[in-house]
């Protein structure tokens, strides 16, 4: 290799001006590898970046063994078989709760004749959009005589029971409301 090509070979490599590397080149006399570490220790070329490889073992992180895998699968999959049983408990609860309010009714009656119907989702609805006028109107009713009872598929004797019962201590005190008036 001539002068010049090996002048042009350090500009390549150590990426310094043609008079830099010529110079380099002069003092060590036409050695490339001298006028290179010469270049390095004047700060004008940069020192090659060291790599190291072993054959030590060592983590791999960028991978995820086979068992944490399956392990992480498996749980995914208990998740969702969990979130699928519990939107069909839901759904199924829906539905029994859907049947039972549309099959069963309360009956409102004033002195035995039957003045209202309603299936108990019309009830929980009346119950939910005005539940403080509906309680009120109810304890008031029941002073004017009117009962209430539940009649359906389902037994709600328990129920009747205490409707019953709080119709006769209504009664009871209305009774005793008009004596004390009458005796004025």
């Amino acid at each position: 290799m001539d002068k010049f090509e090996k002048v042009e070979k350090l500009v390549q490599k150590a990426g310094v001006s043609y008079e830099d590397a010529k110079r380099a080149l002069e003092q060590a006399d036409g050695d490339l590898l001298d006028a290179m570490i010469i270049l390095e220790k004047e700060g004008k070329a940069e020192a090659p970046q060291q790599s190291t490889f072993s054959t030590a073992y060592e983590e791999q992180t960028q991978y995820v063994s086979v068992a944490t895998q399956v392990e992480n699968d498996r749980r995914s999959y208990d998740k969702d078989e969990q979130r699928r049983e519990r939107r069909e408990r839901f759904k199924a609860g829906v539905k029994k709760a859907t049947h039972f309010l549309s099959s069963n009714y309360l009956l409102i009656k004033r002195n035995g004749e039957l003045v209202v119907k309603l299936p108990l989702w019309a009830v929980l609805l009346i119950f939910i959009i005005a539940w403080h006028i509906s309680i009120i109107a109810l304890i008031v009713s029941l002073f004017f005589g009117v009962t209430y009872s539940f009649k359906g598929e389902a037994d709600m004797s328990a129920a009747n029971d205490a409707m019953g019962k709080a119709s006769s201590a209504a009664g009871k005190v209305a009774e005793k409301v008009k004596e004390e008036y009458n005796k004025l």
